[in-house]
Formats: C-alpha cells, structure tokens, sequence
C-alpha cells in the first residue's frame, strides 16, 4: 500500500487517584530501574549483544519471578539492549541508571480518553488508576488514532505520562514532482510536470550562519576558561545560553520550512523528492570549515519534518541518490565547470544553470528514471521564473538557461 504511517506522543501530567496508587507506582518504578540496570550489567560483559531470543532466554524467567508482567519483561530487557549498544558505539562508561521511568506495552494499560484516564497494570498482578490533566482539545486529535505505547515517569513527586499515537496514511494520486536540494545555506525547491516542465522555483534560506556564531562563542569561552568552564558556574550558564539558542534557532527552523514546502506541494499536488543523505557523515575528512558545519547541519531533521508534514498531507516522499547532482550537466551528462557565483557551465554543450536548480533538476531526473513518471528526453522546454526565489544575489539563473532541450 501506497502511503506511511504517522506516529506522535502525546505527553501530559498525570494524578493518582490515591495515595495508595503513588506509592504502589513509585515501587513499581523503582523496581522497573534495578532490573534494566542488572541486566545492563550483565549485557556489558559481553563482546557481543545477543539476540532478542536470547535476551529472552536469559532473563525471562529471572524478571517474572520478581513479580513482572510478561510484556514488561520485554520492555525491561530491550530496553537495556538499547541502552547498552548506545553505550558501547560511544566508548563511555557503563551506563548507570537513575531516573525513574519505564515503557508500558499497550497488553498492560487501558486508556480512556474520553475520561482521561488510564489505568496502568503493574507487578504482582497489581492495577494503578492515574487522571490525566491535559485538556479536551488536545485529545480531540487522536481519538481516531491508535495507540501503541505509553512511557510513565516521576520527576520530583510530580506523574508525567506520553501516549504513543499511530495512524496509517494512504497517499493520494500526486500530479506533479517537487525536488528538493537541501545545502548548508538554503533549501531550494523546483515543481515540475511529469513531462519535466518546471513549474515553480523557490529558495529558503537556512540558519545555519547564525547557529555557527553562537557555536564560535562557545569555542571562544571554551578556550578562554580553558580549565574551569567545566565546573564554574557562570561559565557553563553562558555556554549553555548559546547551545539553547542553537537548539532554538534549529528548532524553529525545521519545523516552519517542513510545514512551509509541504504546504507548497500540497498546492501542487507534488510527490516530493528528497537527496538519500544516509552516507553523508562519510564526508567528515574534508577541511576544518567543511566538517564544522557539517557537525551542525540539522539537515535530518530538516527532511524529516518535510517528509512528515508530507505525510500528513498524503502526499508521498522519494529517496534518490545524490551523488554528483551539483555538478552533472542536465542536458548533456558532462562535467559543469565554476563560473562565479553559483553558476554553472558546461563547456561541451553550453548549458548555464544555477548550481541548487540544477541540483533540483538532476533529482527529478534520477526520480523519474528510477521508478516514478517517465520523462521523455525530447520533453518540451521549461517555463520557470526564479522571481519566487529569495535572496536576489543568488539567482544566477535566467529563464533562457533553465531550457534544457534547446538544440
């Protein structure tokens, strides 16, 4: 089936209907703690991490007889899986485990949203009855999703509670493609027909200047408190003033320009075509510069709230390989030359593009080449005005360049 599925959390305080019901949660927590951590103890001994079935068959036995439920047996041991590998893949210490918080199997709940409640099923076959204290607005949304999962914890005396929501999308039948080229400065689409008529052309700036400022000054406070910004106090406040701001900045960003383009390809009726960015980290050899904001570059995010904003919208989301997109003439498969600023050349055939549009381009091509609406090599020009795009000194293209067919 065509589409995806679309999960969310819902988080939210919660209030125990009795004293009775804190104290037998809180036991249940604390309980829940010490068996992730004896089995993380016993997981970090060993060279290799053993299956689920394994993982199975060491602790089962072992965590039902401490009065556990079947199902947080295997909250407990995959859990602890996953906090081992996440350990181990860092070279740090063995995690040692002090908040009290635990993963419920949707087998050991009931919730009832329309009374807020939910009833938690703990140890020795014991039930807790917590009121959740969120408003009727906020559950409107997911009465008709599914829930799958809930995560329970305790933070200074005071119950927070996170639903796990699932709903199954079917995408619609799309009319046009939209690329997308995701770079350090920009992120810049181009809508075309599936017989590669260009449509639209947009480009949004990206943060990334201002989330490298803030990272300088933190490197510059590093560096004047050399060896004290580790423990004076004033010092870690400042750096972590400037890491909220790039959190922020980040935050804001992605969540805007994910809506922003899914909006804009839902105007359009567009399957969007994303870079399969999975191999990009590879590239961290490369100069100092280069690496640093290839440290900071929030590029997954970016394509992951696209991609669900997309999803919301039913409209499909393409993975296409990368590689040379920049650089590829669209016309002729030549190699492009620099010729100042961000355009491009090619010296065999005469194309000249902007080298984020040609990127676009070359995305559509490899899209409709593998899998999606065929496009003839003998298509008709492309009409595309770059007047939508932002930042005037960066449209290198002019209409005459984007007719990729002209003889």
């Amino acid at each position: 089936m065509r589409g995806g599925e679309l999960v969310e959390a819902l988080k939210m305080r919660a209030l125990p209907e009795g004293s009775n019901d804190y104290l037998a949660l809180l036991e249940f927590l604390k309980l829940y703690r010490d068996a992730v951590q004896v089995a993380i103890d016993r997981l970090w001994s060993l060279s290799e991490i053993p299956s689920i079935k394994t993982l199975h068959m060491m602790f089962y036995s072992e965590l039902r007889n401490r009065g556990f439920r079947a199902h947080h047996v295997k909250q407990i041991y995959t859990y602890a899986k996953t906090v081992v590998k996440a350990g181990k893949r860092n070279s740090g210490k063995k995690p040692v485990l002090r908040k009290l918080t635990a993963r419920v199997d949707r087998y050991d709940y009931k919730l009832d949203l329309e009374n807020r409640t939910l009833t938690l099923k703990i140890h020795n076959n014991e039930e807790v009855i917590l009121k959740l204290l969120t408003s009727i607005d906020r559950i409107e949304k997911y009465k008709e999703w599914s829930n799958y999962e809930i995560a329970v914890k305790v933070v200074e005396d005071e119950v927070y509670v996170s639903v796990y929501f699932r709903r199954t999308v079917k995408s619609r039948k799309t009319r046009t493609v939209m690329a997308i080229d995701v770079n350090f400065d920009n992120v810049t689409l181009a809508v075309f027909t599936h017989s590669g008529r260009i449509l639209r052309l947009k480009r949004f700036e990206t943060p990334l200047r201002k989330i490298l400022t803030h990272r300088i000054w933190i490197e510059r406070i590093q560096r004047r408190h050399s060896r004290s910004w580790r423990f004076a106090r004033g010092v870690r406040e400042a750096i972590k003033k400037h890491g909220d701001r790039m959190r922020n900045i980040e935050w804001d960003y992605t969540h805007k320009i994910g809506d922003r383009i899914a909006e804009i390809a839902n105007e359009h009726h567009s399957t969007i075509v994303l870079e399969n960015l999975d191999k990009l980290k590879n590239n961290v050899n490369r100069s100092s510069n280069f690496n640093k904001k290839l440290s900071l570059w929030f590029y997954r995010k970016i394509q992951f709230t696209i991609s669900y904003e997309a999803l919301e919208r039913r409209l499909d989301v393409k993975l296409v390989n990368p590689m040379k997109t920049s650089s590829t003439c669209p016309r002729c498969g030549s190699r492009l030359e620099d010729s100042g600023g961000r355009v491009l050349g090619c010296s065999r055939c005469g194309f000249t593009g902007d080298r984020d549009v040609i990127a676009c381009i070359n995305l559509f091509y490899r899209y409709s080449r593998c899998g999606g609406p065929g496009v003839p090599l003998n298509a008709s020009k492309g009409d595309a005005d770059p007047r939508p795009m932002q930042r005037k000194r960066d449209e290198a293209m002019k209409p005459s360049d984007i007719n990729l067919y002209k003889s």
